[in-house]
């Protein structure tokens, strides 16, 4: 656990919402949910120290995007410095409630995948709602939607369609990485 991510804990652990980074196994398997077999846009939602981005940018081809909001400004300027030499990823001082204009504004409309360890589970219920339909707002037909999460909430959520889950045992806590898919029923 890196000193950076200690003292966000402290400041505000329900924001971060985890109190230890996620292990090599949970970002590894979280990464591996994206097929780069050509160029993609990916958009991570509060990366936080970016140790899932590290393995979504290993795997990443040279074509392919990846774009990064992160709520809290220290977590930010740190992702800045960490990936200021890869023209891939851009780092966006911002809040996912307004995800469909923030992608707009980056030309980035539609992304093929967004990724997010979000503790939706814990937040006040009207956030998590408005948060959830900014998500699916901001998916095309064909994006899928890549959390780890300790519940399988989302999955039965009427914006989303559950593709997948599989259960990650070797983290603090176990999670649950669940692909989903834009239901029907989604705003747009």
């Amino acid at each position: 656990m890196s000193l950076l991510f200690f003292k966000r804990v402290l400041a505000n652990p329900k924001r971060v919402g985890y109190i230890v980074p996620s292990s090599p196994v949970l970002t590894r398997k979280t990464a591996r949910c994206i097929d780069f077999s050509k160029p993609r846009v990916v958009v991570e939602l509060g990366p936080g120290e970016g140790c899932h981005t590290r393995q979504i940018v290993r795997r990443m081809n040279r074509d392919s995007r990846l774009v990064l909001i992160e709520l809290d400004s220290h977590f930010a300027d740190h992702l800045r410095e960490q990936f200021a030499n890869d023209k891939r990823v851009t780092v966006i001082h911002g809040d996912a409630l307004h995800l469909p204009e923030t992608l707009e504004a980056h030309e980035c409309a539609d992304p093929d995948y967004i990724v997010s360890g979000i503790p939706f589970t814990i937040m006040d219920r009207e956030l998590r709602e408005q948060l959830l339909a900014s998500i699916a707002r901001a998916m095309g037909p064909d994006s899928v939607f890549i959390t780890y999460q300790f519940s399988m909430l989302l999955a039965e959520h009427d914006y989303f369609d559950l593709k997948s889950s599989e259960q990650c045992l070797l983290n603090v806590p176990p999670l649950k990485v669940i692909q989903l898919g834009k239901s029907g029923k989604a705003p747009v």
